[in-house]
């Protein structure tokens, strides 16, 4: 099949569906959504599990397929590539064979004669290749109605600014996150993250696949690397938003602690470690704070318990004040539940009772002497 014939660059036409081939580059593919393998069965099942393509096979099996907006696609020997529509390809296939679509445990509901038709040929817009249409998909897919996960997004831009690097006078990443719609720096730290994420793979240190967990929470480390305390762990410079995130932009003597950060991150199946960070909320401001001491960052790393590394970056003064709130606290419910005391059954509680008498004695008498003091001044 000669394309440049049959379907010239930058026009619209009808063509076969047989000769559509799914992009196995989707940016939606990536490290917890990620197909089997490159098998139409493998993509169609993993886009139906993460892309509700349910919904889309119940409309075109009742409205027939409309072509009012084409799919992308390049030209690769005798085939199309779809660069946009991916999840249209996947339920038209289903739709149009009903064996695929038992073998990817899809139920698809019967089609009459007309609703078939509409199936065969499918208007496409051909561009040269992936470059051709990146601000399309782009704008589409970060800040547009079909947004791509967070990381999809960060990678899809990172791997165009490595393709604008090549050129002589190619765009900044401030003009691509312009061209996709994106006006604020999000997309700067996410880029910055993704890089972390490539050069630790690409060193050896990290491995994605050896994250404990299925799901990968990428906010966890593009929102850790925009507090200070993570990226001067890590040795990296701070950037504006203005200027390109580095390629490798964790120093080579940082290895050691580029992997570390991430097993906190996400831990390791390899080493049987559980990440620190489980709830990102509250366990990233803590982790943020043990990175402010290098004696609870020594203690994290040694014993991989957060919450004692926690206690060992705050101030004895914090702690002082905690600990004294929390025991009033718990001495009210025991004031409270006083009645559920029996001297019979529970004498040695007595000696509890007495142990707290003492010890709250000595902190009482210590603060009292400390507050004659600034009084006496």
């Amino acid at each position: 099949m000669n394309w440049d014939d049959e379907l010239p660059l930058r026009t619209s036409k009808e063509v076969d569906v047989d000769f559509l081939d799914f992009d196995q580059a989707n940016p939606r593919f990536t490290p917890d959504k990620r197909p089997e393998d490159g098998s139409d069965q493998a993509i169609i099942a993993l886009l139906d599990k993460t892309s509700d393509l349910g919904e889309l096979i119940q409309s075109l099996s009742y409205n027939g397929y409309i072509s009012i907006e084409p799919m992308i696609v390049f030209a690769r020997g005798d085939r199309l590539v779809v660069l946009e529509g991916n999840r249209r390809l996947a339920a038209v296939k289903v739709l149009r064979d009903p064996a695929l679509a038992e073998a990817c445990k899809i139920s698809t509901p019967p089609l009459s004669d007309e609703i078939r038709a509409s199936l065969d040929r499918i208007l496409v817009y051909r561009v040269e290749d992936k470059d051709g249409a990146k601000d399309l998909i782009g704008f589409k897919h970060i800040n547009g109605p079909q947004a791509w996960d967070a990381y999809a997004k960060a990678l899809y831009a990172m791997r165009w600014l490595d393709d604008e690097r090549e050129k002589k006078s190619g765009l900044t990443l401030s003009q691509i996150a312009r061209r996709m719609g994106d006006k604020h720096d999000t997309l700067h730290r996410m880029v910055t993250a993704a890089y972390v994420l490539r050069q630790a793979e690409d060193n050896g240190s990290y491995a994605l696949d050896d994250r404990t967990k299925r799901h990968f929470s990428f906010s966890h480390l593009y929102t850790g690397l925009s507090y200070p305390e993570f990226s001067e762990y890590l040795g990296m410079e701070r950037l504006s938003r203005n200027d390109d995130p580095h390629r490798e932009p964790v120093p080579v003597g940082k290895t050691a602690e580029l992997r570390q950060l991430l097993v906190w991150l996400y831990g390791s199946k390899q080493d049987d470690i559980e990440p620190v960070v489980q709830n990102q909320a509250s366990d990233l401001k803590r982790l943020k704070k043990v990175l402010s001491s290098a004696a609870a960052t020594r203690e994290l790393t040694a014993r991989g318990n957060l919450d004692d590394a926690v206690m060992t970056a705050s101030p004895a003064s914090d702690l002082f004040a905690k600990n004294l709130v929390d025991a009033a606290a718990s001495l009210r419910l025991a004031v409270e539940n006083l009645t559920g005391y029996d001297a019979e059954s529970q004498p040695d509680l007595l000696e509890f009772s007495e142990l707290c008498v003492k010890r709250s004695d000595v902190i009482f008498g210590t603060m009292e002497r400390q507050n004659a003091k600034i009084k006496g001044q």
